[in-house]
C-alpha cells in the first residue's frame, strides 16, 4: 500500500470516515473488526462488526451527534472494548466533534480520573452503552452532559452522507495522558497527526490491506487506539479484539487468538510477553501456530532482554521468530510510534558500563562484563527526526553522552488542551534556531543506528551526588530475587530530612511462601552489590496493588507519594501501611 498522505486524509471525503464509506459500499460484508467475549463464555463469544453495519451505525449517532452540538464540542466516548466504542469514535470524527476517548464507567469504582478528564475538556456530550447509562449519569461533573447510547441509535438507510471536511490543524480526538509522571492531561491529536501516524505505520511497520493484528490493548490508550483502531480501518486490513481483563486472566486466550486468525502483527507492553511464558505451561502451547507473526512490537520502556529470549525459548516450537520481536519506542505526545526496529531484523541487545551511564556518557562493554548494564535498542526514527539533547543547555548532546530526547515531525501533536503555558515548555522547544521540538522527557542515546531509552528525566535517583537509573535498579532486584514479580518493582528516592535515600517497592510472586525479612536482606544486598546504594527501606506490596498506569506502565511517583501517605498495601498487612524495615 502507498503512503498515506495528509490530502488523501483530509480530502474532501476525509480520513477514517471515508475510508468506511468506500468499504461500505464497495464490500459491505467485509469484516472490519471482530470481538471475542470471554465475560459469559470460556471459550470467547465473537461478534463480527462489518464495514456496511458500521458505516450504517456511525452515521446514526453522527447524525444525533449534529442535532445537538457542534463542530469542535468534546464528547465523551465512555464505551468498553467492542462494537459501541468504534461506532462513537468515528461519529465524532464523522461530525466534526472532538472524541474523548475514556474508560468505560462502572459503579463499583471512582470514576474520579473520568470525571477530572470531562471537566477539564469541557465534555458536552457522554457516548456510551445504555446498560451503564444511569452511572454515566450520576458522574459529578461541573456542567452537564448529554447522554447518548450508539446501541440504541437506530440506522437509517436515508440518512444523507454528509461528512464535515476536516481541516489538517483541527483537533481530531484528545488522548488523555495515562498519569505516569504527573496528572493526565489531554493531548490534542490532530487530522494531521493521524495521517503522519497512519503513513510511519505502513512504511515502519510494514501494515498494509494484508495485514492482520489480534490485540489486547484499552481504546482509551493511545497504543490501544492508534494501533488497533484507527491503522486498521484507515488502511483496512482485519483487526480481532479481546479486553485487557480477559487477557490478565488467561494469556493463552491472546496466543489462541494470535493462532486462529494467522495474525501478522500484535504489539503489548514488555509485561504481556513475560505473563505469556509465566501463566501458559508447555502442554497448553500444543497446536498454537505462531508463524505467520512477524511483526511482534514491545512498547514498554524498558524493554527487558531477558522477556525477549523467554519468549522466544518458550515459543520457538510454536514458530515464533526471534527476529519477529520488534521493540519500539513512542508516546502520546506524539501521536503512537517515534522509533522502531526493522522488521525482520533481531532487536539491538548490548551492555554498556553501569557507571558511566550514571555519569551520562556511553561506554560499551563486553556481554560478560559484570560492571555492564544489559539494554535492549528501540530502533530509528520513523518518518521523524531525533535528537538527544544537553536538557541543562538546550543543546545538542555528543554522540557518546546520554541526554534527553527531542522529537520534531508531523505527527507530533498540537499542544495540551487549555495548558498553554506547559505546552508551549514541552512541544516547542528549540534547537539550533529551529522550533517545534517535542521535549519528551525521556533520557536516552543512541548506538549505532538505534535508539535506547534510559529513563525518565523526572524519575532520576542523585544518591551522593551520583545518577542512578530507576529502571536499573529495578532490573537488578528481578535478576537477583527470584521471588519478587517481574515487571513490579519500583526504586525512588525520598528525602529523609538527613539526605536521599532509596527506598524498593516490590510485589512478590503469588505461588511464593516466602520470608519476607530474608528477602528484603536480598534486595539490599544486590543492590549494594551492583550499584554501591544502600537501600533505606524495602515494602513488600500485596499482588496486584502496585500503581501502575492504565498501560501498565509502573508510576514511580504515585508509588512514592503513596508510601509517604502511607497508604500502599503492604504483603500480608491489609491496614495499607508499609511494614517496617525488618
Amino acid at each position: 500500500m502507498s503512503v498515506i498522505s495528509e490530502t488523501a486524509w483530509t480530502g474532501q471525503a476525509g480520513g477514517v470516515p471515508a475510508a468506511v464509506r468506500r468499504r461500505a459500499e464497495s464490500d459491505p460484508e467485509q469484516i472490519a473488526m471482530t470481538f471475542v467475549d470471554y465475560s459469559t463464555e470460556p471459550q470467547g463469544r465473537t461478534r463480527d462488526l462489518t464495514y456496511g453495519e458500521l458505516d450504517a451505525r456511525v452515521r446514526a449517532v453522527g447524525a444525533r451527534l449534529r442535532r445537538i452540538t457542534r463542530p469542535g464540542a468534546r464528547a465523551a466516548i465512555l464505551c468498553p472494548t467492542g462494537v459501541d466504542f468504534i461506532v462513537g469514535f468515528v461519529a465524532c470524527l464523522y461530525s466534526g466533534v472532538i472524541a474523548v476517548p475514556l474508560s468505560a464507567p462502572a459503579s463499583y469504582r471512582h470514576n474520579d480520573r473520568m470525571a477530572l478528564a470531562m471537566d477539564d475538556c469541557g465534555c458536552e456530550v457522554a457516548i456510551t452503552p445504555r446498560a451503564v447509562r444511569e452511572t454515566v449519569a450520576e458522574i459529578p461533573l461541573a456542567a452537564p452532559v448529554r447522554i447518548i447510547c450508539p446501541d440504541e441509535a437506530e440506522p437509517d438507510p436515508a440518512a444523507p452522507w454528509a461528512p464535515v471536511r476536516p481541516q489538517p490543524g483541527a483537533t481530531a480526538y484528545l488522548q488523555y495522558t495515562s498519569g505516569s509522571t504527573r496528572r493526565p492531561a489531554g493531548v490534542r491529536v490532530t487530522h494531521r497527526n493521524m495521517a503522519a501516524a497512519a503513513s510511519q505505520s505502513v512504511t515502519g511497520l510494514r501494515l498494509d490491506e494484508h495485514s492482520t493484528i489480534v490485540s489486547w490493548s484499552p481504546f482509551f490508550h493511545d497504543l490501544g487506539l492508534v494501533f488497533g483502531v484507527i491503522l486498521p480501518l484507515a488502511i483496512g486490513f482485519p483487526a480481532v479484539h479481546m479486553t485487557p481483563l480477559a487477557f490478565v486472566r488467561e494469556p493463552r486466550r491472546w496466543l489462541r487468538l494470535l493462532s486462529d486468525y494467522a495474525a501478522t502483527h500484535m504489539l503489548c507492553p514488555d509485561f504481556g510477553f513475560d505473563m505469556c511464558v509465566d501463566r501458559i505451561p508447555v502442554k497448553e502451547r500444543a497446536g498454537l501456530d505462531l508463524s505467520r507473526l512477524f511483526y511482534a512490537g514491545n512498547g514498554a520502556e524498558p524493554v527487558r532482554a531477558r522477556s525477549l529470549a523467554r519468549f522466544t525459548e518458550a515459543f520457538a516450537p510454536c514458530g515464533f521468530r526471534a527476529s519477529a520481536h520488534t521493540p519500539v519506542y513512542g508516546l502520546a505526545e506524539a501521536t503512537f510510534i517515534v522509533t522502531a526496529v526493522r522488521v525482520d531484523r533481531e532487536p539491538p541487545v548490548c551492555s554498556f558500563d553501569r557507571a558511566e551511564l550514571n555519569a551520562g556518557r556511553v561506554r560499551r562493554v563486553d556481554d560478560t562484563d559484570t560492571r555492564g548494564l544489559t539494554m535492549v535498542g528501540c530502533g530509528s526514527p520513523v518518518g521523524q527526526d531525533v535528537r538527544i539533547v544537553d536538557a541543562a543547555t538546550g543543546r545538542q548532546a555528543g554522540p557518546d553522552d546520554v541526554g534527553e530526547i527531542w522529537v520534531r515531525g508531523e505527527n507530533v501533536c498540537a499542544g495540551y488542551w487549555a495548558q498553554d503555558e506547559r505546552a508551549e515548555e514541552v512541544f516547542d522547544a528549540v534547537l539550533n534556531g529551529d522550533e517545534g521540538w517535542l521535549r519528551t522527557g525521556d533520557l536516552g542515546f543512541v548506538y549505532g543506528d538505534s535508539l535506547f531509552i534510559a529513563g525518565r528525566r523526572k524519575d532520576l535517583i542523585i544518591i551522593d551526588g551520583r545518577n542512578h537509573y530507576p529502571t536499573d535498579i529495578e532490573l537488578t532486584v528481578e535478576e537477583e530475587v527470584p521471588a519478587v514479580r517481574s515487571g513490579n518493582v519500583v526504586a525512588f528516592s525520598i528525602d529523609t530530612g538527613e539526605k536521599e535515600q532509596v527506598v524498593i517497592v516490590a510485589e512478590i510472586r503469588r505461588d511464593e511462601n516466602a520470608d519476607l525479612g530474608r528477602l528484603r536482606a536480598m534486595v539490599r544486598r544486590a543492590v549494594a552489590a551492583h550499584h554501591d546504594v544502600y537501600v533505606h527501606e524495602v515494602v513488600f506490596l500485596r499482588h496486584g496493588t502496585m500503581p501502575k498506569t492504565s498501560s501498565g506502565k509502573l508510576q514511580r511517583r504515585n508509588c512514592r507519594d503513596r508510601y509517604q501517605r502511607g497508604t500502599l498495601i503492604a504483603a500480608g498487612d491489609g491496614s495499607g501501611s508499609p511494614e517496617g524495615t525488618g
